[in-house]
């Protein structure tokens, strides 16, 4: 089954540049705006990682049809809400589905829509297009202080790194990777249940 996931937000970073300059011990004013680039693609970095988003914001997930098996799995958690279900029927139109249809749970922050025993997913104008939508947030709340602190702590080693590393070729140094780094902080955050 084909799918596309939109999302619908910027990516609000998760430590402030005075954070990033305490932790990299950085004490001028000079690289400020420079650091702030640097924080949002160490929290894209991430996030992309994890597949999670660490602050709410929404996403929309469109599908070709219904899935068989009446479970719609979320690939992007944790899951904060489902907002909306909606289908193009077969008459072109675009409808909203019941909420009272199916219900909404997760494991381990993976969002699932889920239909509900008694009912049966309707049909869909059918004709190979991506004719259902799942509109949901998900993240871990509205702030950075609801974001644990191993996948913050992460972003701010990520962030140090490519502060300290400003291109991708390393000439003339013996390079190791630390062990338990960031791959250790996010590994917890990393699930299989994607499809």
């Amino acid at each position: 089954m084909r799918t596309n996931l939109t999302d619908n937000g910027a990516t609000s970073a998760v430590v402030t540049a005075a954070e990033f300059k305490t932790h990299a011990r950085i004490y001028h004013t000079q690289d400020d705006a420079y650091i702030a680039t640097l924080i949002l693609s160490a929290t894209q970095v991430i996030e992309h990682e994890t597949r999670r988003a660490l602050i709410n914001r929404a996403f929309t997930l469109q599908l070709q049809g219904f899935p068989a098996d009446g479970e719609i799995v979320l690939p992007r958690s944790p899951l904060s809400t489902v907002n909306s279900v909606n289908y193009e029927a077969p008459n072109g139109n675009l409808l909203t589905l019941d909420a009272s249809t199916y219900h909404t749970y997760s494991v381990n922050g993976v969002g699932r829509v889920v239909l509900r025993s008694t009912g049966s997913w309707p049909t869909t104008l059918n004709t190979g297009a991506l004719d259902v939508s799942v509109d949901f947030t998900a993240g871990y709340g509205a702030t950075s202080a609801s974001v644990p602190a191993a996948l913050r702590h992460a972003v701010l080693l990520q962030a140090t790194h490519m502060y300290e590393n400003r291109t991708s070729v390393n000439i003339g140094n013996i390079v190791n990777e630390i062990p338990m780094t960031v791959q250790r902080l996010i590994v917890q955050y990393h699930t299989g249940d994607y499809q």
